[in-house]
């Protein structure tokens, strides 16, 4: 089931996959290194850095005109967001199919599967709220919440050092 994505009116946007990542430059980042393997770092300016897994398949979305992202839409597999705010970005968010996450400042890991996004919080805070809902849960350092289809409110639990070593080491 696709959703359709109610701010993509409004962005310019970017389609990034595994095999189309490698480009020089794509909407204002900078593919960092291969030294990473199989997972793709992009620079996007001063204060965003994007980790993906190979088999994430995202856009990077923004304002038109604007040379740095101000969000990613997931549909699949992991990314981890290092994101430093400044006067001109304050912001950053990821949106998947069951969730949205909104961040202020902080590094933090989404892993999406046709079932459900995970979200985990390595440091600073995160609000997450489904899609079409108005509540939403901040998590914490070492807080996660997984979002599924559905209604109800968005539990934060402290995850499990397995579970969180098992994404971190898939998207750092």
């Amino acid at each position: 089931m696709r959703i359709a994505w109610p701010l993509r009116i409004a962005l310019a946007v970017v389609w990034l996959g595994a095999a189309d990542i490698a480009s020089a430059q794509t909407g204002g980042c900078v593919l960092a290194d291969d030294r990473h393997g199989p997972d793709r770092v992009l620079r996007c300016g001063v204060g965003l850095t994007i980790h993906a897994t190979a088999e994430a398949q995202y856009r990077l979305t923004g304002e038109q005109g604007r040379k740095t992202p101000t969000g990613v839409e997931l549909e699949s597999g992991a990314v981890m967001i290092e994101f430093v705010p400044s006067c001109a970005r304050k912001n950053f968010q990821i949106l998947t199919p069951h969730a949205i996450a909104a961040v202020r400042g902080t590094r933090w890991a989404v892993d999406v599967t046709s079932d459900e996004t995970a979200t985990l919080v390595n440091s600073g805070a995160v609000e997450v709220r489904r899609w079409q809902s108005a509540e939403s849960a901040t998590l914490h350092a070492g807080e996660g919440a997984d979002v599924s289809f559905g209604t109800g409110p968005v539990e934060v639990k402290r995850w499990k050092q397995e579970r969180v070593r098992a994404l971190l080491a898939r998207v750092s």
